[in-house]
């Protein structure tokens, strides 16, 4: 929990931005709920309920860790709480008012609270403690909330100094190394702050940032995927699914804690063909070459920004931090590239050369050239085809497909590549408002790979991916293997803000804001759904994640869905001995060091999660922070005895010779596939299927 930091990033957005007037903030609000009713499958009445749901998640959105609002505030915003129906049906813009006077007012009172705490060096070995969740309260006065806030910026201060001295536990002793850690990292929250406070003091430019806010809020309540996109918004979503100039290939977003995350990673770049970096992934450092390393620190986004916008060198070295904890050095180049100009690297086969050859793809994103709709010409499909192929004449036994970490994308991509290892015939299906669900078809006849296949997955492959492993299951094609998936089965689509638009006339109007609608929802072939229960893997392996992070069943405003009647055209393939291959995996993880080590780990973060409180003694949270730093140490050291080999294809070889910059990278990447020991555990688990 890093409350203070969303205050810091509240502060920024809410006055930094151009003037707009409620009455057209709640105009866009009845467009949505008029586009909603028309588009969604399962759309909400705007009625009294309605009303207290919106109240409620706005509240949470506005002030998530209860360090903004006091209780006196949210008496006088209660009066609105019945009543948000009506003011978006009449579009009144009293309930905006009141809460952007509000919220100016208790931005600029915390700042000042914050600079106050940051005068005096924080005690560490006095016993207090903080509230880590369930703390529903807001303060009855200014002198309770700045009690809170003190609790905060010293636990933000402990947390980072704890993180240094976790790394050097031989130098956690030294008072005046950690007294000097502690005034540089409190003068630094103090600094943060200032600087926010000093861009905030234009007057009037609260109002776009409530109004923005209050409709994605609405938005979000009738699915978590339903979202409204202002011009800039759709502008940079655009951006990121059409061809691109010269770039690394990541696109960067900002979480609610002010970190910088890996939002997208572009088809065809440096970022998505390393296999090292992942959506989700934060950015703790940045280089240029023969330059300083640069900390990210409290002022993340705008430290990469900066670095960034002025480096000279076409090479990055970047340290993401993994959700399990980890860090990774990667080295990226910044490129041209597009689908169609690189489409012979877009997708990268290898071959894991050991007792036999097996083939393997990693497919971060189910990608399509938008401005290419030529039969999937330029689809993730077509290219994982077209190496498959290329792999093939390296007399592959099997193939493991990874589509670990892969958040979705085209859905008819998803299709397509199902149709490369089933003989034609149903897919999915896809139910929209209209009564009876309509049939996703491979309408192609033949396999382009019919061995023995494995399919990787874990708790953030979602959507597409969702679709793909379901299909390769319930044929009973392929074999699944990791955690269960993150349980979306929606589908959406972006419509612009007009409500004489149809599906036919959609892509073809133009307007000033957007928004995504959940319109459709995704069925297996059985008939039941993966919606909020995810893809459950045949062979179940032992996760760092698998207890980190949110799924779709957590999501608030998440929807059900009941399963329907099976398709009647499809028929699975024989049983391929998953039992058999279970007890392998399961004799390979009881007796390994690194999956005994993951079960423990994985028990230890549960412990932590149960904790409702947390000392800010010096002693206690660096305690915590050395036990995780052993584990993580662990997992990033950990050499796994190889049981194969990892070699390119000929035509890769080829591709290699004229590039020093690419041979650097697919070493990199080689390096990363031959020491994963999930990758290890499925090559032996393809190599069982492939036993006669």
């Amino acid at each position: 929990m890093k409350g203070l930091l969303l205050i810091l990033l509240f502060v920024t957005n809410i006055f930094t931005v151009r003037a707009q007037d409620f009455p057209k903030a709640m105009q866009q609000a009845f467009l949505i709920t008029r586009m909603v009713e028309k588009f969604h499958i399962q759309p909400k009445p705007l009625n009294d309920a309605f009303s207290q749901y919106l109240f409620q998640q706005f509240i949470a959105a506005a002030d998530k860790d209860h360090l903004i609002f006091q209780a006196d505030d949210i008496a006088t915003l209660s009066a609105f709480r019945n009543t948000l129906d009506e003011e978006i049906l009449q579009r009144k813009t009293n309930f905006l008012q009141t809460a952007a006077s509000i919220m100016k007012k208790r931005v600029r009172e915390n700042d000042s609270l914050i600079q106050l705490i940051c005068k005096t060096p924080f005690n560490f070995s006095a016993p207090d403690k903080i509230v880590l969740k369930d703390d529903s309260s807001f303060s009855v006065s200014v002198t309770a909330k700045q009690q809170k806030l003190y609790k905060q910026v010293k636990w933000q201060t402990l947390d980072l100094i704890t993180d240094i001295l976790a790394e050097f536990p031989e130098r956690a002793t030294q008072k005046k190394l950690i007294d000097s850690l502690e005034n540089v990292f409190r003068k630094r929250i103090q600094t943060s702050s200032q600087k926010k406070m000093t861009t905030a003091q234009v007057p009037g430019r609260n109002e776009e940032v409530i109004s923005n806010l209050f409709c994605k809020v609405l938005a979000n309540c009738y699915d978590p995927h339903t979202v409204f996109l202002p011009e800039e918004e759709k502008e940079s979503f655009d951006e990121g699914v059409g061809q691109t100039p010269k770039r690394f290939g990541f696109e960067l977003d900002q979480d609610e804690n002010g970190d910088v995350v890996i939002d997208r990673l572009q088809p065809g770049s440096s970022a998505f063909k390393s296999g090292a970096i992942n959506p989700g992934d934060k950015i703790v450092a940045i280089q240029e070459p023969g330059k300083q390393v640069v900390q990210t620190g409290t002022s993340a986004m705008l430290v990469v920004d900066s670095v960034m916008s002025e480096m000279k060198s076409d090479k990055l070295l970047v340290t993401v931090k993994k959700p399990d904890g980890t860090t990774r050095v990667v080295t990226l180049y910044k490129e041209r590239f597009s689908t169609e100009e690189d489409e012979e690297d877009v997708v990268q086969g290898y071959v894991l050369k050991g007792t036999k050859n097996i083939g393997y793809i990693s497919i971060p994103d189910f990608y399509f050239d938008w401005e290419n709709t030529s039969a999937g010409i330029n689809g993730c499909a077509n290219d994982v085809a077209k190496e498959i192929i290329k792999l093939k004449k390296e007399n592959i036994e099997g193939l493991i497909i990874d589509i670990r970490f892969n958040g979705g994308g085209s859905l008819q991509e998803a299709v397509d590549l199902a149709g490369i290892f089933i003989d034609g015939g149903p897919v999915a299906q896809l139910k929209t408002k209209e009564p009876k669900p309509y049939t996703l078809k491979d309408v192609n006849s033949g396999r382009i790979f019919d061995g023995p296949l494995l399919v990787m997955v874990n708790g953030y492959s979602a959507s597409a991916s969702e679709t793909f492993s379901a299909t390769m299951q319930d044929y009973n094609r392929a074999v699944i293997a990791g955690t269960t998936t993150y349980g979306k089965s929606t589908g959406q689509i972006i419509f612009p803000l007009d409500t004489t638009v149809t599906n036919e006339t959609f892509s073809k109007v133009k307007a000033e804001s957007y928004l995504k609608i959940t319109t459709s929802a995704l069925y297996r072939l059985t008939g039941t759904t993966a919606q909020q229960q995810g893809v459950q893997p045949d062979v179940v392996l032992p996760d760092l994640l698998q207890s980190i992070g949110e799924k779709e069943k957590d999501k608030t405003t998440s929807f059900k869905l009941t399963s329907i009647e099976p398709n009647k055209y499809y028929k699975p393939l024989a049983a391929t001995g998953k039992e058999k291959l279970t007890q392998v995996a399961l004799s390979t993880t009881d007796t390994s060091t690194y999956f005994k080590k993951v079960k423990e780990y994985v028990l230890w973060l549960k412990s932590i999660e149960q904790l409702k409180e947390i000392s800010l003694k010096l002693d206690d949270m660096l305690m915590l922070k050395k036990k995780q730093q052993e584990y993580i140490l662990f997992f990033e050291e950990y050499q796994p005895a190889s049981v194969f080999t990892v070699d390119n294809h000929q035509l890769r070889k080829q591709r290699l010779k004229a590039s020093e910059w690419l041979t650097e990278s697919d070493e990199e990447t080689k390096e990363l596939i031959s020491t994963d020991p999930y990758i290890q555990i499925c090559y032996q688990l393809v190599m069982q299927m492939t036993t006669k």
